[in-house]
């Protein structure tokens, strides 16, 4: 009987062994990646850009992830099958007599893994159809995520406990299965998914996440002491298929040239990292802002997975979009509008010009308060929206529009 990788993934468990925007663009993948269709720059250029999905968005929603008892359990339970399969790894390595018998389990776990995370992947593609068909809410949808986002660290544990042996076993090399494991898993992996999946668990307080999906990719966003966090797949632009070999310094400059902004203001810090045999690069850079990372699949030399940290307050923080402001009952709110789900600042105040502490709320959605200086950085809809900020029985509002380009 031919195994499947949903019953290789079972056995493995149960083994006793510059701002984007939403603007039009085409429906189809485009042949090349350029300024035109992903990385664009924000309406304020002094910035890093941001990758797109290069479509209209199926869906977008909002959501706030906190403590699910059944989510935790069954993340709990998938830590515990991977650990309780490490201990029968070291079991039946110790039981086996011959380095022949030693190779033939280290191979096995070795496939198992690699069918894990094709099934994995296979979940990740299916909940993110139902979620943007509408068969499933941006609830159960990231939960769903954070769940595989807490599995895929489960299996990188299990891989280099994997590799850690096969260190003792003479004749079989395995020195870059984790970096593979790590290069394979980047599609699933993720800071907000790993804030969802901790979130689950009661490990991290929720926070409002953004999450806009289409056939190119996914899309999620978040603010999380006082930094602005965006990840962004792009599954049309990686093709493990794709024949092509890159050394450290190409793959720079190809992420290089498609952040013009960050290449002439860089920061110390910048690292390229391979990963195993799965021709992909990651590549790191600080800048004044923040930093983010381009994952770059070297055969079809394109950045299909970003993710962006920018602070939002100290020294030098992100630079603030084009505002709209309104004034009623001796109170101003300026908005200073964003791309669809990134950062926006609403700032409160009186008729002096003094900060205000108020409640703001995003079409009738409560989303928190400004703080001492009359701010708060909260994260934009996708549509035109109403902000609403009230203090001492008084209310303000403004109608805005995510930036377009």
């Amino acid at each position: 009987m031919r195994l499947t990788p949903v019953m290789l993934a079972l056995l493995l468990a149960l083994s006793p062994g510059a701002v984007a925007v939403q603007a039009s663009a085409p429906t189809t993948p485009a042949p090349a990646q350029n300024e035109d269709d992903t990385i664009r720059p924000g309406p304020d250029a002094n910035t890093t850009a941001v990758m797109v999905l290069g479509t209209t968005p199926e869906r977008t929603a909002f959501d706030s992830q906190s403590i699910a008892l059944g989510s935790s359990l069954a993340i709990d339970r998938n830590q515990l099958k991977s650990e309780l399969s490490v201990a029968a790894l070291d079991e039946q390595l110790q039981s086996a007599e011959t380095i022949e018998r030693k190779h033939q389990i280290l191979v096995q776990y070795q496939y198992q893994i690699e069918n894990r995370i094709i099934s994995l992947k296979a979940r990740e593609r299916q909940s993110t159809q139902a979620f943007s068909n509408g068969t499933i809410s941006e609830d159960q949808y990231l939960r769903t995520l954070g769940r595989i986002d807490a599995e895929a660290e489960q299996l990188r544990s299990v891989a280099s406990a994997l590799e850690a042996r096969s260190r003792n076993v003479r004749g079989l090399s395995m020195s870059s299965f984790v970096s593979t494991v790590q290069g394979k898993l980047t599609t699933l992996e993720g800071p907000v998914r790993d804030r969802i999946a901790r979130s689950l668990r009661g490990k991290a307080p929720k926070e409002r996440v953004f999450v806009a999906t289409a056939d190119t990719g996914v899309v999620l966003s978040t603010i999380t002491e006082g930094t602005y966090v965006r990840e962004i797949v792009r599954h049309d632009y990686r093709n493990p298929s794709a024949s092509g070999s890159l050394t450290l310094l190409q793959a720079q400059k190809i992420v290089y040239d498609k952040y013009t902004w960050a290449n002439n203001n860089p920061s110390r810090g910048t690292s390229t990292s391979p990963y195993g045999t799965t021709n992909v690069f990651s590549v790191t850079v600080k800048h004044p802002h923040g930093s983010f990372v381009a994952y770059l699949d070297g055969g079809t030399e394109k950045v299909f997975k970003e993710i962006q940290h920018k602070r939002l307050t100290g020294n030098t923080p992100l630079p603030t979009g084009p505002s709209v402001s309104n004034t009623s009952e001796n109170l101003t709110v300026t908005v200073n509008r964003t791309y669809a789900g990134g950062p926006l600042r609403v700032n409160l105040t009186n008729a002096t010009g003094a900060p205000v502490s108020g409640e703001v709320r995003i079409d009738g959605e409560l989303v928190g308060r400004t703080n001492a200086d009359g701010v708060l950085w909260t994260l934009s809809p996708a549509d035109r929206f109403e902000v609403s900020a009230s203090y001492d029985f008084r209310t303000v509002n403004v109608t805005a529009t995510p930036v377009q380009s």
